[in-house]
């Protein structure tokens, strides 16, 4: 039973999939529910379940008598499923698809808090309520340093919020929960057991992100909760060792406190006013104790300088770098967005320098018309 449910949380979350006739038969069923009995339903019926399937597959850890059904109930009144669809010529198109979909959570009365890759150069928008009602929503705001993503709905909805945690000074033998929308799937009880950082090949980093296991298959944009129903991360990813040099699948979420220095500029202004770091459009690995170019996105300044998939990056503004994380920090520690950046790069036994002048990320997206 235990490998049935983790293929299961695994798979539900693939682009595309089709839901077997069984959940097709119960989604016509709801549909044809009312509003107020559809909700009953849901919350009665599916939290009971997931309830049920948390305390299962943790009977052996002792505090979750904490969680109880009240408590989900409550917490999945602020969680939403997110449902997007982008053109094809869009920048992420190739990487992250022309359909996405994922979860959200109300961080206030009025909007949504989610994982931005969800949103990122999106044309349609979609959130999901816990009731079974789907509205279209908007873009708010997105970060491209921290991850996060912000939407509200086009009609205006009065959502019941949940409150930001302390991510920094959670106890890491505390259990949490990660809840992805109910419409999705079933969420799970997790523990904290890294808090290590992590460079992504896309240019991204996070200094201490939260390493979860075990693994939940429905990660993208679902809240990380404390037992009070605080939020302390959303999930970003799936691992496949969370716990350094372990084969521990489990999953890593951008930690709440990074959102707070933020929050009022995605608000206001869609984006962050200050500290703009340069974007110069390579896609890269550190295997090797060495910087591969795996990828040039098009039309980005690396592109545009010259530089070539396997190149390998020696310096930047004559310093050397062995790893993504000494890479990007000497990128970005050259000064914002628009400043010049000197890169030297192997290509075939020869080395070359190029020039390239940064830009502002959210400059090189394909804009929607609703951002």
């Amino acid at each position: 039973m235990l490998s049935k449910i983790k293929v299961s949380l695994i798979t539900k979350d693939k682009q595309n999939l089709e839901a077997p006739p069984a959940e097709q038969k119960e989604s016509v069923l709801l549909i044809q529910l009312s509003t107020k009995e559809t909700y009953h339903r849901l919350i009665d019926g599916f939290v009971r379940v997931c309830l049920s399937v948390l305390l299962f597959l943790f009977s052996t850890v002792s505090s979750y008598a904490g969680i109880t059904k009240e408590n989900l109930g409550h917490f999945y009144q602020s969680i939403v499923s997110v449902h997007t669809s982008v053109l094809s010529n869009a920048r992420t198109a190739a990487s992250l698809g022309v359909k996405r979909e994922g979860n959200g959570v109300a961080i206030d009365e009025t909007h949504i808090l989610t994982i931005g890759y969800i949103i990122i150069e999106a044309e349609r928008i979609e959130i999901g309520l816990p009731d079974g009602r789907r509205f279209p929503a908007t873009i708010v705001g997105y970060d491209h340093t921290s991850g996060f993503g912000i939407v509200k709905p086009i009609i205006p909805i009065k959502f019941n919020p949940l409150p930001l945690g302390d991510s920094d000074t959670f106890d890491s033998n505390e259990d949490l929960l990660i809840l992805p929308a109910l419409e999705r799937g079933a969420g799970s009880i997790v523990r904290s057991v890294s808090r290590r950082p992590f460079a992504g090949w896309w240019e991204y980093f996070l200094k201490s992100p939260i390493y979860t296991v075990p693994a939940n298959g429905l990660w993208a944009g679902a809240p990380i909760l404390n037992q009070q129903g605080e939020i302390l991360g959303l999930g970003s990813l799936f691992v496949s060792e969370a716990i350094p040099s372990v084969s521990s699948p489990g999953n890593m979420s951008v930690p709440i406190n990074i959102l707070k220095p933020i929050l009022q500029d995605l608000i206001s202004y869609g984006r962050r006013k200050n500290k703009i770091q340069p974007y110069i459009g390579i896609s890269s690995d550190d295997r090797n104790d060495q910087i591969t170019v795996t990828g040039v996105s098009k039309g980005g300044p690396a592109f545009n300088a010259g530089i070539k998939p396997q190149d390998v990056v020696l310096t930047v503004n004559g310093s050397q770098v062995s790893n993504l994380t000494a890479f990007y920090h000497k990128i970005w520690n050259s000064g914002e967005a628009g400043e010049a950046i000197e890169l030297t790069v192997l290509r075939d036994g020869a080395i070359l320098k190029f020039n390239l002048i940064s830009v502002d990320r959210m400059d090189y997206f394909v804009k929607p018309r609703s951002f």
